[in-house]
């Protein structure tokens, strides 16, 4: 009788040793870049910039909502001319850094990728038309990687930008009104903690209503030089947070859409590599 009680804790050895190299639920705080800061400086923090960014983050859902979004995945899709250019689904996953994408190829399956914003894990996939999914080799997986990062990178940073504005490490100043037309815009500028190396270099400038603060546009500019300048659009609740699932590249002229958001739970099989078809 004593040889099924051996073979089962067997099994949950590996289990266990999984959760804890994880940081399973050990863990408190969400995973961020080395020597980040645990909570926001509001301390140093420009005293005009945090008041209207305090009321920036209410508009669009509160601190407390932001806390409870451990993973934001959503449907995404680029619309020029009145046609789909590009479509694709991503999830990002907060709780642990990690940011899953899936693109969808015309005539063939899609593509997926998934990976540690802080650390070295990745993987990849393909999906057959049928949507039996094969293991991709990691030399094909550092390309896509770097594509994905890119897209993370803008996508989440400009959709959440309202909330990042009291992430920790961030950097808020005030720059002042703007106007588009007879309406008044908030500015706030926004950078990040050189030791993040996810956003090293990123300057956002975030333009929120005088009266309500909801975020009507917002600015990127990438170390690289490039400049994104989008305007935010029919805001949905989802999970408690308002949610700007369209914006308008006033550069390009291209809208993109966002659905099917979900906000919760890390889904962990969304990063688990598949070992074969089927």
């Amino acid at each position: 009788m004593r040889e099924p009680v051996y073979a089962a804790g067997m099994r949950i050895l590996p289990l266990l040793m999984f959760l804890i190299a994880c940081g399973g639920p050990s863990r408190t705080t969400y995973a961020n870049y080395p020597g980040a800061p645990l909570t926001y400086d509001r301390a140093s923090a420009n005293k005009e910039a945090l008041d209207i960014a305090d009321k920036v983050v209410a508009a669009a859902g509160g601190e407390v909502a932001w806390q409870k979004a451990k993973q934001i995945k959503w449907h995404q899709e680029i619309v020029h001319d009145g046609k789909v250019a590009m479509a694709g689904d991503q999830a990002w996953d907060r709780w642990n850094a990690r940011h899953w994408a899936r693109l969808e190829r015309e005539g063939a399956g899609a593509q997926g990728v998934f990976y540690d914003i802080y650390g070295s894990k990745q993987g990849g996939f393909m999906e057959t038309k049928s949507g039996a999914k094969q293991p991709v080799n990691s030399g094909d997986v550092i390309e896509v990687v770097k594509v994905a990062r890119g897209a993370w990178q803008r996508d989440a940073t400009i959709t959440f930008a309202a909330f990042l504005l009291l992430d920790p490490g961030s950097k808020i100043e005030y720059a002042g009104m703007v106007k588009d037309g007879d309406v008044e815009y908030h500015d706030l500028k926004l950078t990040f903690d050189p030791k993040d190396t996810a956003r090293t270099g990123l300057v956002v400038h975030v333009y929120a209503d005088k009266e309500k603060f909801t975020v009507h546009r917002v600015e990127l500019e990438t170390p690289d030089g490039n400049r994104y300048a989008y305007e935010m659009s029919n805001y949905q609740t989802v999970g408690g947070l308002q949610i700007a699932t369209e914006r308008k590249n006033l550069g390009s002229g291209e809208t993109i859409k966002l659905s099917n958001i979900k906000v919760g739970e890390p889904d962990d099989d969304l990063f688990i590599a598949p070992l074969s078809g089927g």
